[in-house]
């Protein structure tokens, strides 16, 4: 039986290199927070384990790019654009997803690149009898 998986990305950073939020905006506050706030003496052990979350939760992300390869992947872009392709490889900040057979309402090309800060979310099925 297949699963279907769900991935959503989130927003860009302020600084535009997509390292994260300033954990002092107003805007980190309102949209992303923590359970560690920025102007609060932090303790060690919440530190730790909010590492350990955002570590855990990284490193699902990095295996699900590695489950996409090969698989035919949707990606919901901006503007309700959704499109369908074979997804190939990612580079290696993933700004890029190297996919083929890209199926767009204009047409199908054959090989393509999709800028990753164009993508809301991308979905893909996996085969549940291998796990």
């Amino acid at each position: 039986m297949k699963t279907l998986v769900r991935v959503l990305r989130l927003p860009r950073g302020p600084d535009g290199s997509s390292r994260g939020f300033d954990p002092s905006s107003a805007r980190y506050q309102a949209l992303c927070p923590s359970t560690i706030s920025a102007s609060d003496p932090v303790d060690c052990v919440d530190l730790k384990s909010e590492q350990r979350a955002r570590s855990v939760l990284r490193e699902r992300y990095l295996r699900s790019l590695i489950s996409m390869v090969k698989r035919d992947v949707k990606f919901t872009m901006y503007e309700k654009v959704k499109v369908d392709a074979v997804f190939q490889a990612s580079d290696i900040d993933i700004l890029n997803f190297q996919v083929a057979d890209l199926e767009t309402p204009l047409g199908v090309q054959k090989e393509a690149l999709i800028r990753c800060p164009d993508v809301i979310s991308y979905s893909f099925e996996i085969d549940s009898s291998k796990m």
